[in-house]
């Protein structure tokens, strides 16, 4: 089968030309605005000006003609609409000219496909980094589930952002780049993770006020570099934690960048994870990786007619049905999470865990001992306030500041996501984590990840690993504990009823719910597309 690509989702308007082993052409044009960011309109009267030329130039390249082509796709969304508009445009005049099928085609879905095919990963967890996208995407239960990703700017605009108000041209990253390597100086800059979510408007604040206070801008690169590639990097493990996944894919125009690919390379061989990094060439926006999409998708079934092909520009990936994907079971990791190692022991006599903060090798080294510090200490202490309340937690036995390791009771029993992945009969379980939650939310307390793997089955129900948190809270905290796990439950097993349960049980337990749930709706508006 031989099908061709038309990418126009932002800046590239872009032919592919691909078949079932290869990519047989690509040919693409980027619009660069004389000032400032994306222009819509001036970006699709780019894409106008230039379409027929990447389509010419792609065929050129091949040697085919257009009665050769067996299918036509295009990126249906999510983008901006003007430029939406003219790939759809000439994709479905091609479609008709020729009497050939056209299909519309998720834009992150052409990133992750391209990706498989060009790497030989099976079933990775992705990180995709681009302009107007941050996110992390597992395949579970017949789709490419978002596990994970920014709550307000992507990446990649964060770099934009920060390289407009420094008069550095679009795009910025590759000069932030190159100016990175420079850079000496850490400056202290917002680490913001949420779970599996980040968010990067921080950063780009107080990046600009060091601009202004004259720091120089190879150690405003440098620091900006390290706190969000290691904020991504992060979520990424705790994914791959959490699915029990192995291999990593890293795609995007941002994965272009070559400390992030360093990075993504140190984190997979210090555990043990396949790193896959997408070519250069493929990893910015082209027709080729809709093209590969499209093609399975109209491999597995998936028809559209001319009126099908309406834009989307809020089209989200875990609205594909992708059945391409055997999406196996793999081995759950018992002596470990993503920021720990835990080992037992006996203490005067009881049996204990040892929980000892990993160094990070591809963290910068200043970086990573000040989160290893933060993040020992703040479990220490919302345990012990936990304890206080009653609330089920294993006791701190120890608590060494300077090695960074917590001496904690040893708790029997599975966790919550070992019961659900056996098909354990959970409804029980999750009135008892709503009534918890809300008790320890009506004393000001959050978790910070609260997640199916941080709650153990034993005698009674036990909340471990509230590192992220905070005492003494603000309702956005709270807002975003309930988010977490209700989304969790969702994405991770594909079953929405465990996430209802938990959210009428919650609103049983907390007269405050209303108020939180409003708070929630907001958070899940912020994603980048909903």
């Amino acid at each position: 089968m031989i099908v061709l690509g038309i990418e126009g989702t932002a800046h590239t308007i872009s032919a592919g030309i691909v078949d079932e082993t290869r990519i047989i052409s690509n040919s693409s044009s980027t619009y660069i605005p004389l000032n400032g960011g994306i222009h819509p309109r001036e970006a699709a009267i780019h894409h106008a000006d230039k379409i027929m030329e990447v389509i010419h130039n792609a065929f050129e390249e091949s040697g085919l003609n257009p009665e050769d082509i067996d299918l036509v796709s295009f990126s249906k969304g999510p983008g901006l609409g003007p430029c939406l508009r003219i790939a759809a445009t000439a994709s479905r005049a091609f479609s008709l000219r020729y009497k050939i099928p056209i299909i519309g085609v998720n834009h992150p879905l052409g990133h992750v496909e391209i990706g498989r095919k060009l790497s030989g990963a099976k079933d990775p967890i992705m990180l995709y980094i681009s302009g107007g996208n941050t996110q992390i995407i597992a395949h579970e239960f017949g789709k490419y589930r978002v596990l994970g990703e920014t709550m307000d700017i992507g990446l990649g605009n964060m770099l934009d952002k920060f390289a407009r108000d420094a008069n550095i041209p679009f795009p910025g990253g590759p000069v932030i780049e190159k100016l990175a390597l420079s850079g000496k100086k850490l400056l202290k800059l917002p680490y913001s993770v949420k779970g599996m979510d980040t968010s990067f408007s921080g950063i780009y604040t107080a990046a600009k006020y060091y601009l202004n206070q004259g720091e120089k801008m190879e150690d405003i690169s440098h620091s900006i570099q390290e706190y969000s590639f290691s904020m991504v990097i992060e979520v990424l493990e705790r994914a791959l934690y959490y699915t029990n996944k192995n291999e990593i894919l890293l795609a995007g125009g941002v994965a272009r960048n070559d400390r992030l690919r360093s990075m993504v390379l140190s984190m997979a061989e210090e555990s043990g994870y396949k790193a896959y990094l997408t070519d250069k060439k493929y990893c910015m926006d082209n027709g080729a990786m809709i093209a590969q999409a499209g093609m399975l998708l109209y491999e597995n079934g998936e028809r559209d007619s001319i009126m099908d092909t309406k834009i989307n520009q809020k089209y989200r990936i875990d609205e594909v049905n992708v059945p391409w994907i055997n999406s196996g079971k793999h081995e759950i990791i018992k002596n470990r999470g993503a920021e720990s190692y835990i080992r037992t022991s006996t203490f005067f006599g009881r049996k204990i865990i040892i929980k000892d903060r990993l160094i990070k090798g591809y963290r910068n080294k200043k970086l990573d001992l000040l989160l290893r510090k933060e993040r020992t200490r703040n479990e220490f202490l919302i345990l012990y306030n936990l304890y206080g309340l009653d609330i089920p937690v294993p006791v701190v036995y120890d608590y060494d500041k300077y090695k960074n390791t917590l001496k904690l009771e040893y708790i029997y029993g599975p966790t919550l996501n070992e019961l659900i992945l056996k098909n354990g009969n959970i409804e029980y379980y999750l009135d008892i984590i709503a009534k918890t939650v809300a008790k320890m939310h009506k004393n000001r307390i959050s978790h910070g990840d609260l997640t199916p793997n941080n709650f153990i089955i034993s005698d009674r129900l036990y909340i471990i690993d509230p590192s992220l948190g905070r005492i003494k809270c603000e309702d956005e905290d709270i807002a975003d504990d309930v988010f977490l796990l209700s989304d969790s439950l969702n994405n991770l097993y594909g079953n929405q009823k465990l996430s209802r349960i938990f959210l009428s049980k919650y609103s049983e337990y907390n007269e405050n719910y209303q108020h939180i749930f409003e708070i929630v709706k907001e958070i899940k508006a912020r994603r980048r597309y909903v």
